[in-house]
């Protein structure tokens, strides 16, 4: 099982490794007397996705998203905003509505619940298991929600806030189920990624409701089973290296594609997208679409295939690398 802190000491190597060791190391004491010090709390998502800031105010630029049923960890709280950090190790800001916070006592309680994953784009929990009943919450594909029971072509559910509710169960497979049938092979994550296409460009989007570069390759993984790292700059920094400085032979569907600019003898990755084969390539960039690298096609991207920097495969390192985790193996979904 993979050590949540070590993966959190993983993002703030990534974020400093080009300070100097002492510098580094600075920040590296002062994490161990937080993680060894004030424990941080528990809480989970509790809307079908929220937006999550850098900085606590509405005005705020969106970082990222999490999805109802996600463990988080609650790092403080002011005037009505959480200072989150999700599984992943991304830390920002939620309205506390977002979040229900969680003793550890009750974030073991709700670990050990039996759960069910919603497997479908858009669907609404209701009062009372018929359609025409009131409406408790929407949820989208991924959401996780506590398994209360059948009601007949029904589940009863829980939410994390602790509402009872109903969604058809052709809508939702038990939580253990779902984990037991993810099979992240190049072939399901691109089917995946082909489920997106057409949908949106949000500037922090990690679901649904919209996704952008890094959320979309993170997503596409994450509905397959394996966490990823949350930015383009992360996610580049993971996996095992693919050499395409000859062209595009090396590439295998499923490896991530990185886009940006060199500058002082440097790359600044800003963008990632998938390799799908035959030299083309799916990306969140207005919308979900199918890109080509090869000049003379109809779908050929000039500007990106122009600033094609990197290329990493993910699939091989799964498990393997702390930036690519399976849900399984994390112990956030499973603290005992």
């Amino acid at each position: 099982m993979v050590d949540p802190d070590f993966q959190i000491v993983f993002v703030l190597y990534s974020k400093f490794k080009y300070m100097n060791r002492f510098l580094f190391c600075i920040v590296l004491f002062c994490f161990t007397l937080f993680s060894y010090g004030a424990e941080p709390g528990y809480g989970i998502t509790v809307q079908s996705v929220i937006d999550l800031r850098l900085s606590p105010s509405f005005a705020g630029e969106m970082g990222t998203q999490t999805l109802m049923g996600t463990p988080l960890r609650v790092l403080e709280s002011v005037h009505g905003w959480s200072r989150l950090m999700t599984p992943e190790g991304y830390t920002a800001w939620a309205t506390d509505e977002s979040v229900e916070v969680m003793t550890k006592a009750e974030y073991k309680e709700w670990n050990a619940a039996p759960k069910l994953i919603v497997t479908v784009y858009f669907s609404v929990l209701r009062s009372q298991p018929s359609e025409t009943s009131d409406v408790v919450s929407d949820v989208v594909w991924g959401d996780i929600v506590r398994n209360q029971g059948d009601a007949g072509n029904y589940y009863k559910v829980m939410t994390p806030a602790g509402k009872t509710a109903y969604l058809q169960k052709a809508f939702l497979m038990p939580f253990d189920q779902w984990l037991a049938t993810r099979h992240p092979t190049a072939e399901n994550i691109i089917a995946t990624a082909k489920h997106f296409i057409g949908f949106p460009y949000v500037w922090g989007g990690t679901s649904v409701k919209g996704v952008d570069c890094s959320g979309f390759t993170k997503t596409c993984y994450y509905l397959n089973g394996v966490i990823l790292r949350r930015d383009a700059s992360q996610q580049v920094q993971t996996g095992e290296n693919v050499d395409i400085s000859k062209g595009y032979d090396n590439l295998k569907p499923a490896d991530l594609l990185f886009f940006g600019s060199m500058k002082d003898g440097k790359q600044h990755i800003t963008h990632v997208a998938m390799y799908i084969g035959n030299g083309e390539f799916v990306q969140s960039a207005g919308t979900v679409h199918i890109s080509s690298l090869i000049p003379g096609t109809k779908n050929y991207d000039a500007f990106n295939t122009k600033r094609l920097l990197r290329a990493r495969r993910i699939i091989t390192k799964i498990d393997k690398d702390p930036g690519i985790v399976t849900v399984e193996k994390h112990s956030w979904y499973h603290l005992p």
